[in-house]
């Protein structure tokens, strides 16, 4: 995307990745960043479907307890793709806030970066990305299984 504000409606998990990692607050691999969360969307038993799930329903959450509810019917209710589309949004609300801009939308969407409920969002990212941390710190080293001659040199035996 040629924005951070397009970024967010169109790639909204990498964005996230993005600021956790420009957070500092969990050490995101430079492979993660670049290849995204592995699994698929559509299966929450995969951490990019875990992450996309507690998105859904925190957004969804914020949205219902911001909008007039005939908007969020209109909004998150009607059509799928809109729905995702002002999900997104939320997140650029809150992302591009950072830096004191603040995004428009017709229907005008109000702001909703200091939603307490963010916070349950920053949560779900920092233990995604924890585990993920855990699992490849578990995970055996493929150069090492490649060559069991370097420990051995190494250790001088």
């Amino acid at each position: 995307p040629a924005d951070l504000f397009t970024a967010c409606l169109t790639t909204p998990m990498r964005v996230v990745l993005e600021f956790a990692s420009s957070d500092g607050l969990v050490s995101v691999p430079p492979s993660l960043l670049a290849s995204g969360l592995p699994g698929s969307l559509s299966d929450r038993r995969s951490p990019a479907g875990e992450l996309n799930w507690a998105f859904t329903a925190i957004t969804d959450a914020i949205a219902w307890a911001s909008l007039p509810r005939d908007l969020f019917r209109r909004l998150f209710r009607q059509d799928m793709l809109l729905a995702s589309l002002f999900r997104n949004f939320l997140l650029a609300q809150r992302i591009l806030s950072r830096f004191n801009v603040h995004p428009v939308s017709l229907p005008a969407i109000p702001p909703t970066h200091t939603h307490p409920l963010w916070d349950a969002w920053d949560l779900a990212v920092e233990t995604v990305l924890v585990q993920l941390a855990a699992a490849t710190k578990d995970a055996p080293d493929p150069a090492a299984a490649a060559s069991p001659a370097a420990p051995a040199a190494a250790s001088g035996i």
